[in-house]
């Protein structure tokens, strides 16, 4: 028995033994790895800074411009491709996306719409992602080369490039048409119908996945990939009323604010068309009501794919409570955001859909100013 009791005693003492050299080896690795980690983020920082001040170099010692690379040029005789309300071009980009740091359609309007406002978009189909927005007020839309401008050109990965022209606005805009490509894939789509004619087109490039001092003539991106675009008062100008799909919801008296004003016996509803593209991953708004003497009013926020939206004027359709806010309810004057927060990005267009009503036990609408305002969608 003693015998026993001896060999279990050295043999957990073997075992405490080990079990202490473990520890320590383990420590010692941990410091290794916390050691190395810091060495490896030094570095990085270092290759970060070369890397920028190398950047700086090329502003101060290099070319100035980024290089236009490709043009087509309108042709005489052609007749242009027109847009109206609601309109929307898609077009496949010629050439490579590596270094793409500007695009440029050519407008052929005498005279600038009277009002409204044109949506430009860089697309890839290959990762599902908006890679910038451009907003162009009617007033701008004058004859001649429009210049849309990315802050930072396209990195050296060689993606597929779509470009998506909306109208929303009054009168038409003309752009105009350059050559008929022989592939079917490079014909533009308007409203879902293909155009033989390519529109007219200018491509400047720059040092792949660099900033470039941007031009004065040309309009610089409001939004596109991991970025957060607010929606301008242009843009807010053009929501139409689910009551008749055509009318456009008032502005607020400042401007900056849409004015749904809440109805006595429906639900109130404004529709921003086709605003959320795909890449989004949030939208949120502030939301008030504002007058002392209005009722309480309910807000909620909505997305729905652009080609599901109602025929019928009048007809609230049914939203994936995913892609809603849920109904949220406000005093007079009290302020309030509404979010929707979606499981994943957006894969395709969708419509915004901003809606006010009475809770239960309210009849009256009274100075019942709701207004949503600080639109904005995160890509």
């Amino acid at each position: 028995m003693a015998d026993t009791a001896d060999a279990r005693a050295k043999v957990l003492e073997w075992l405490v033994v080990q079990m202490t050299k473990a520890q320590q080896q383990s420590a010692q690795r941990s410091t290794r790895f916390m050691r190395e980690l810091g060495l490896l983020r030094q570095q990085h920082e270092e290759i970060q800074a070369s890397f920028q001040n190398l950047e700086q170099f090329v502003y101060q010692h290099g070319p100035q411009h980024r290089k236009l690379e490709a043009t087509l040029s309108p042709v005489s005789g052609q007749l242009p491709i027109t847009l109206r309300n609601g309109s929307r071009l898609v077009q496949r980009l010629p050439g490579s996306s590596v270094g793409l740091s500007d695009i440029a359609i050519q407008i052929s309007n005498e005279t600038p719409p009277s009002e409204g406002v044109q949506n430009v978009s860089l697309l890839s189909p290959d990762i599902n992602e908006t890679l910038a927005i451009w907003e162009v007020p009617a007033a701008r839309l004058t004859q001649g080369w429009l210049r849309l401008s990315l802050d930072r050109a396209l990195g050296p990965d060689t993606i597929s490039l779509m470009l998506n022209i909306a109208y929303q606005g009054r009168d038409t805009i003309r752009l105009a048409s350059a050559v008929q490509h022989p592939e079917p894939r490079f014909h533009p789509e308007v409203d879902g119908q293909p155009v033989e004619t390519l529109p007219a087109l200018q491509i400047w490039r720059w040092i792949a996945g660099a900033r470039a001092p941007v031009p004065a003539n040309a309009f610089i991106q409001v939004g596109g990939k991991n970025r957060l675009r607010r929606v301008e008062r242009d843009t807010l100008a053009t929501a139409i009323k689910l009551e008749t799909l055509h009318d456009t919801v008032p502005l607020f008296q400042s401007g900056e604010a849409l004015l749904v004003h809440v109805l006595p016996d429906q639900t109130a509803c404004g529709i921003l068309a086709g605003l959320a593209l795909p890449g989004v991953r949030q939208v949120f708004a502030s939301l008030l009501t504002r007058h002392a003497e209005a009722p309480p009013v309910e807000y909620q926020l909505a997305l729905l794919p652009q080609d599901q939206r109602p025929h019928q004027p009048g007809r609230l359709p049914v939203f994936d409570p995913a892609l809603s806010s849920g109904w949220i309810r406000l005093q007079p004057e009290e302020e309030g955001q509404a979010h929707v927060l979606l499981p994943e990005s957006l894969d395709r267009p969708h419509d915004l859909y901003l809606m006010t009503r009475l809770p239960r036990g309210h009849s009256s609408n009274h100075y019942g100013w709701s207004t949503f305002s600080n639109i904005c969608l995160q890509f």
